[in-house]
């Protein structure tokens, strides 16, 4: 219902009318012209294409340089990071024959085994002592000295080295001891407290002759066959324990005149099975072994470790300490315990990173042994 109140109201205004309860404008709507907005309001910057088939005429751009001030920062920024020390703590490698023994020197300083032991070596390898002053001489920084695969021959050497060391120092107290024992009228046997190494080192390469890789031989049949008209794996091993065992039935002394050495091979026929050896023939080994010198044993036993085959290692020690006449050498001695190897990659292929880095790696460590034991008749250098 409308009241005199809004009628009045009403006529007061013509050109804005307001409701009085709600004051709602009741005018007739105006329409204006909305302005139009735009988020980017830059000019549009359209690309031009170039030539169908042809490039941009002119010389390239050079290149950005950048400012002087930003290389001075640059500089000094990476003058304060410190820089790791990596570098050899010695400038020369030199030998010197000191006391009728080549000892490796880095400049004035002598380098130790783990027994601080001298590293030094007889004057009759001199072999050895040039290949130890080249192993010295060609490391990047100090760090390669304390991994053993940059450092095969120190190692070697070393063990070497503090057996025979310990040895001559223990018969040294051993004497002293017997000369009290027997000046105080008592019968108490004295043992060298070495004699325990030479002896688990001749009980460990012992443990390898029934399990020989030489005497092991693979059966007639079964899918490591070669194709018809090539030699098999069979015949291969054969040939080879045969020349190896002919071998040592002429070159490893027998006493008293007896019998030659007898081996069993192990058929695989029968089952790959360990052939036990004779007693005899064990205790002959055992008794030629013991006598070893300290390099002869130590070489010995690194080469069995790597072909996994006494008589390989006793041929490879006893055919290289004398070099002037080398009949069986490296390449032979790994040929000979890598035969299955070999075979399986002329049937099926080498394998990267695999077969290729245990083949240099096996001769690696034999020509290590032979630079061990390797001995010439050389008269004596000049302190």
């Amino acid at each position: 219902m409308i009241t005199r109140k809004s009628i009045l109201l009403l006529r007061a205004s013509r050109q804005s009318s307001v409701c009085w309860r709600c004051t709602t404008s009741l005018s007739t709507p105006r329409i204006t012209a909305i302005t139009p907005r735009y988020l980017h309001t830059t000019r549009p910057n359209y690309a031009t294409p170039l030539p169908l088939g042809g490039t941009v005429d002119g010389p390239p751009p050079d290149p950005p340089v950048p400012q002087s001030e930003y290389i001075t920062r640059n500089r000094l920024r990476q003058a304060s990071i410190p820089k790791p020390r990596t570098e050899r703590f010695w400038e020369d490698v030199h030998l010197q024959v000191i006391d009728g023994r080549y000892r490796i020197l880095l400049d004035a300083r002598s380098i130790k085994t783990s027994a601080k032991n001298d590293v030094s070596v007889p004057v009759n390898k001199p072999l050895l002592a040039y290949a130890l002053q080249v192993e010295w001489a060609t490391m990047r920084n100090s760090k390669e000295a304390l991994k053993s695969h940059f450092i095969p021959l120190t190692s070697l050497a070393s063990r070497a080295i503090d057996l025979e060391t310990a040895e001559r120092d223990g018969a040294a107290a051993a004497a002293e001891n017997a000369d009290a024992a027997s000046a105080e009228g008592s019968e108490q046997e004295v043992e060298m407290d070495t004699r325990s190494t030479r002896e688990q080192i001749t009980d460990f390469v012992m443990g390898y002759l029934d399990t020989d890789t030489v005497l092991m031989i693979s059966p007639t049949r079964g899918g490591h066959l070669a194709s018809a008209g090539e030699k098999q794996l069979r015949d291969r091993q054969l040939e080879v324990a045969y020349d190896i065992v002919e071998w040592a039935q002429e070159s490893i002394p027998v006493p008293d005149g007896g019998e030659k050495l007898d081996f069993v091979l192990s058929d695989g026929d029968h089952g790959i099975l360990p052939s036990s050896q004779s007693a005899r023939t064990k205790q002959i080994l055992r008794d030629m072994i013991s006598k070893f010198s300290a390099w002869d044993l130590v070489g010995l036993e690194c080469a069995v470790i790597l072909s996994k085959s006494l008589l390989v290692g006793l041929r490879l020690v006893m055919e290289n300490k004398k070099t002037a006449d080398i009949k069986w050498d490296v390449e032979d001695a790994a040929k000979a315990c890598n035969l299955e190897t070999d075979f399986q990659v002329e049937q099926w292929g080498l394998v990267e990173d695999t077969h290729d880095v245990g083949h240099a790696d096996l001769r690696r460590g034999l020509g290590a042994v032979v630079l061990l034991v390797s001995e010439l008749d050389i008269p004596t250098p000049e302190q």
